[in-house]
């Protein structure tokens, strides 16, 4: 059963390669984009970005849990929203160009936020940046790539039976449906990298916060 799941996965990275390039492309845009605003940006405005992450210097451990969890469930509902809105765009003709910014921005969120790090702590930013931007977008990532390849993919599906008015395999009753149920296991893995996020990101402080 693992070696059918295995030959699936391969065959749908292989038909869909061009797709998944596209969108990392979309992805690696932003990052570089978001990394490159950091220097464009003068250090006044760049000091307020760091206020969140200095209040964790003067709270204790209890409190930086609390605030850091806070941020994390407004994170998790902002992702689960993102995500919501490029699954609904797989279901119209022209909302694409929408999932596509959205996988743009979130790439260039992950480039700032590692780059503002770097910018302002030198190497210790790059340490930092490893424990608290990494390891949930591990995650974060591949969700998002995949949610819009498959958005791309049924928006194709929708697209064909318009303009030709012919039946396709699978149908777009099933296609729908394994797009949805997709989409919820995905959620799931959303979720889990807020998880990551609220139980790593406050020990990694902790150990490598450049003031400590």
């Amino acid at each position: 059963m693992q070696k059918s799941i295995a030959r699936k996965f391969i065959y749908h990275i292989q038909q869909h390669a061009s797709l998944y390039v596209f969108v990392m492309a979309l992805l690696c845009g932003g990052v570089l984009t978001g990394a490159l605003l950091v220097n464009r940006l003068p250090t006044d405005q760049l000091q307020p970005l760091l206020d969140p992450f200095r209040a964790y210097e003067a709270a204790g451990e209890i409190k930086l849990f609390s605030l850091l969890n806070e941020q994390v469930r407004g994170y998790i509902m902002l992702d689960i929203a993102l995500m919501f809105l490029i699954w609904c765009t797989g279901f119209t003709l022209i909302g694409l160009p929408i999932a596509w910014l959205i996988v743009f921005v979130k790439g260039m969120m992950f480039g700032f936020t590692s780059g503002l790090f770097i910018t302002q702590y030198g190497w210790e930013g790059v340490w930092i940046s490893f424990g608290v931007v990494l390891p949930q977008n591990l995650l974060l990532v591949p969700v998002y790539v995949i949610v819009c390849v498959h958005a791309i993919i049924i928006t194709l599906h929708l697209w064909r039976r318009v303009v030709t008015r012919q039946a396709f395999t699978p149908t777009f009753k099933m296609a729908s449906l394994n797009y949805t149920i997709l989409f919820t296991c995905m959620i799931v893995f959303v979720v889990l990298g807020g998880v990551i996020e609220a139980f790593i990101s406050p020990l990694w402080m902790k150990w490598f916060h450049p003031s400590a």
